[in-house]
């Protein structure tokens, strides 16, 4: 039975960056509003198998229970994993409906919202919408023409298959085991995690990208201003700050909302698929994978990030919708 899974992040977008940044905030009702938006466009579609991430911030029970109020025949179905109000929720909730065998996965949040989801997805394809403080991989498509599309892909997985896209990641083994990261890895002059979020420029020693758009906010803003990369691209893009007279250059990004930075960069260089950047720490660094501060790496440690096409499939909805009217699929049946 075709079936369409939904996780939301009621932390997404709430971190310390929206505090020392002129951001305006994304609050959970709107939140639960834009899932009855993505479920009135699954609905519209003929889809009511709707699978919805039961969080401890309680966005899915509130918005499903709204739903079913204005949908007395709806399916739609709240499903629980071991949840912490912890990052590995979104990991867990993911690996779930891979269980359950849903189609495809739509995901409320941001950068590190779609890093944990992508965790656990496996060969599941994702419509990511973007929640989160930094938004560089999800998409600011409407609930409901994601909903749409969703709905379309899960009913004709074969048909729209064609607008299934795999993604790039990082790669870095740390202590036998590998961590990895959609969007940005960056290696932090701190000795300590502090405040999980990475939002002070001048404390970023070296950075990682798998891509760097223009027109994106935060760390993979700096690589835009030096060597844009779209996520089609099969290269990335390697950042060593910091001030050197003969070879450095200062560059301005769009680090955050109002926040415009001044970074100094001393080289850069792309990296392609498959290719590795070696690093030795000179002093005790923090890696932060995604713009979240999570491995300590100590004096001397020596890793390897390794880009690779081997990310989350990522479904394109106004390709699907595009394609959907050529083929009528859009037409009512009523």
């Amino acid at each position: 039975m075709a079936s369409v899974g939904i996780i939301a992040n009621p932390q997404s977008g709430k971190d310390i960056r929206r505090l020392v940044a002129l951001a305006s905030s994304f609050s959970n009702n709107e939140k639960v509003l834009m899932l009855r938006r993505v479920m009135a466009g699954l609905a519209a579609m003929g889809l009511d198998n709707i699978l919805m991430f039961n969080d401890l911030g309680s966005l899915g029970a509130v918005a499903v229970d709204g739903f079913r109020h204005e949908n007395k025949n709806s399916k739609v179905k709240l499903f629980e994993v071991d949840a912490r109000g912890e990052t590995a929720d979104s990991t867990k909730a993911a690996r779930k409906l891979n269980e359950l065998g849903v189609r495809c996965i739509i995901v409320l949040g941001g950068d590190g919202t779609c890093r944990a989801v992508a965790k656990g997805c496996s060969k599941i394809p994702l419509v990511p919408l973007s929640t989160g403080t930094n938004n560089a991989f999800p998409f600011p498509w409407e609930g409901t023409v994601a909903g749409m599309a969703a709905a379309l892909y899960a009913f004709h997985p074969r048909v729209y298959g064609s607008e299934k896209k795999v993604t790039k990641q990082l790669h870095v083994s740390l202590d036998g085991d590998s961590e990895s990261a959609l969007i940005d890895i960056a290696i932090i002059k701190e000795s300590f995690y502090g405040a999980r979020a990475v939002w002070d420029i001048g404390r970023v020693d070296s950075l990682a990208l798998t891509r760097s758009e223009p027109g994106r906010l935060g760390l993979s803003s700096l690589g835009a201003s030096l060597r844009p990369i779209d996520a089609n691209e099969a290269v990335g893009l390697w950042l060593k700050l910091g001030t050197n007279r003969k070879s450095g250059r200062l560059i301005l990004s769009p680090i955050g909302p109002g926040q415009i930075a001044s970074a100094p960069v001393m080289e850069h260089e792309v990296v392609k698929s498959g290719e590795t950047v070696k690093y030795r720490a000179p002093d005790t660094r923090v890696l932060a994978f995604d713009g979240e501060r999570e491995y300590l790496l100590n004096k001397g440690e020596e890793i390897e990030i390794s880009l690779r096409l081997d990310g989350p499939y990522v479904l394109n909805v106004p390709e699907i919708l595009r394609k959907a009217a050529v083929r009528g699929d859009l037409k009512s049946k009523n």
